[in-house]
């Protein structure tokens, strides 16, 4: 793997972990004033350096470090993406230097980004990202240099998350509004990305942190309560940042202007390209006095009282009660969970399956306060457990492995239980589920003892092989024929049958025959690979 490909990994990873979280990180920001919304800040910052990287030649280790850091202060969105920005400067700074990422390198890297932080902060203020990623530093010191990357990155995770937890002790409007430092938790969402794309050890579990606290000190939901206060308002309406970009900058007479004009105001880079970031009410005026010195680009003017004025609506609308994610493939059983009450569906399914962080997404996506996941697949419901592991929302999971017992447990599906009493109940449903696929056989090969050829239709019930031969409607029917042995009283089919030298006339007409005694429904799923799916209860 060359280094470009490594960042890539590395970058898009802490770019996922973010999206995952960028409404809840947006919904945290409370101090010193919203800026922007950090997480859609930090996300934009971070999205620019995977853009540029993507774009990118260079395969040296310098060239890649010096590409990022760079892309990383071009993108950089907000007061957050430009401290950010500087922290991946930092390190990058280093690492470009370095022969090897070894454990001592790594350490070096995380000391020079705290302090690049640091500096481009002229009034720091702890209990904010900062300070945060000062302590991930201070801890990874402490690493034995032989140690291997894998203990320091474990040690800079652990750090971070108690880092981040302690923040409301250091700022009292973050005591008082019952959550995290926005900046410093995205901070530790982007971490964690790296850490998970860069290592496959799965002893490094991404902690919980307790994003929102109850007057006792503990744990609570994972977003911030309606009432919660809302921080404080800046003096100031628009957040203002640009690029600007000429020859003998004079970063120290912008800063004098800039302090004058605002608050919140940063300003980083060389005498080649300054990020400039300020809150004001007069953005034209820092605007017109900036492009006499050069030019400006990436400009962004933002309405933060508009924000402030969304975020409190955006809370206002959380929910009591229970809300499903459910996965699935095929716009008919998408369309058919959403009818029975889900209130977001993941696509994915067999071959397709979803990341932790698509689940997460939608997950965090839902208004209501716990929530249930449907993973319909054997193969996402460890991906769907990780994902909930992620959420500090309660959130259970019901282990289906179809789509055909997702869908029974949503007819027990009450969105007034909460999570723990609507799990046990849709869980037991699925208890009196079977179900079947039938699909085709990509290669010759031996099944259950059964031999089939490549091209033949096979019927599994419950994962074993009953039934294979060429006829769809013959196999259809020995399923049938199956669950009509055990009594079975309801039916259900889903369909997929484009191509097929089949109609659902014929498969009703077979199943009349097979199960006379049983309830059948027909629904077009639209599921690839499957051209019928029966759940039979």
């Amino acid at each position: 793997m060359t280094a470009r490909e490594g960042a890539l990994a590395l970058v898009a990873g802490g770019l996922d972990a973010l999206e995952a979280e960028r409404d809840h990180i947006n919904d945290l920001n409370v101090y010193p004033v919203p800026d922007g919304d950090t997480g859609t800040n930090l996300c934009l910052t971070v999205r620019a350096m995977l853009e540029a990287l993507e774009r990118a030649s260079a395969t040296d280790v310098a060239e890649v470090a010096a590409e990022a850091a760079k892309a990383s202060l071009m993108g950089a969105r907000g007061n957050s993406g430009v401290i950010l920005s500087q922290i991946v400067r930092g390190a990058c700074d280093v690492i470009g230097a370095s022969a090897a990422l070894d454990t001592p390198t790594a350490q070096t890297a995380f000391a020079e980004a705290a302090a690049a932080a640091y500096r481009a902060v002229k009034q720091p203020v702890e209990g904010t990202m900062l300070t945060v990623v000062r302590e991930i530093a201070a801890a990874v010191a402490a690493v034995p240099p032989g140690a291997p990357l894998s203990d320091l990155a474990r040690a800079a995770v652990q750090t971070g998350k108690e880092a981040v937890e302690r923040t409301p002790e250091q700022l009292e409007v973050l005591r008082r509004a019952g959550v995290v430092d926005a900046g410093g938790y995205g901070l530790l969402v982007f971490l964690e990305g790296l850490v998970e794309a860069g290592f496959s050890d799965a002893t490094i579990a991404r902690p919980t942190v307790r994003t929102v606290r109850d007057d006792g000190g503990g744990g609570g939901g994972r977003h911030p309560a309606a009432g919660a206060a809302a921080g404080e308002s800046s003096r100031y309406r628009y957040c203002t940042s640009f690029l600007l970009t000429g020859a003998g900058l004079d970063r120290a007479d912008l800063e004098r202007f800039v302090a004058g004009q605002g608050d919140s105001w940063l300003v980083v880079g060389d005498e080649s390209m300054l990020k400039v970031h300020v809150h004001t009410d007069h953005p034209g005026t820092v605007l017109g006095y900036a492009s006499a010195q050069g030019s400006i680009d990436a400009v962004e003017v933002n309405d933060m009282h508009e924000q402030v004025r969304e975020r409190s609506d955006r809370l206002s609308r959380r929910i009591e009660g229970t809300g499903v994610v459910a996965v699935a493939a095929g716009e008919g059983n998408r369309a058919l969970f959403l009818e029975l009450g889900c209130g977001a569906v993941v696509d994915g399914g067999q071959s397709m399956n979803p990341s932790a962080a698509q689940i997460l997404a939608a997950v965090e996506g839902l208004e209501a306060a716990e929530v249930v996941v449907l993973p319909n697949n054997r193969n996402v419901v460890l991906t769907a457990e990780q994902a909930a592991g992620m959420s500090e929302r309660r959130v259970e999971v019901v282990p289906t492995v179809s789509m055909p017992a997702g869908l029974s447990a949503m007819v027990a599906f009450d969105p007034g239980r909460d999570a723990g009493v609507n799990a046990a109940a849709m869980g037991e449903a699925v208890t009196h589920v079977r179900s079947a696929e039938l699909t085709f056989a990509v290669r010759d090969s031996e099944i259950d003892g059964v031999a089939v050829r490549r091209g033949q239709v096979l019927g599994l019930v419950d994962d074993r092989l009953v039934a294979s031969g060429d006829d769809l409607r013959a196999v259809f029917a020995s399923i049938l024929s199956e669950f009509a042995r055990s009594e079975t009283e309801i039916v259900t089919v889903l369909t997929s049958l484009n191509g097929e030298r089949v109609s659902v006339a014929e498969l009703e007409a077979v199943a009349h025959d097979a199960c006379p005694e049983a309830e059948v429904e027909f629904r077009e799923g639209g599921q690839p690979l499957y051209p019928i799916l029966v759940g039979a209860e």
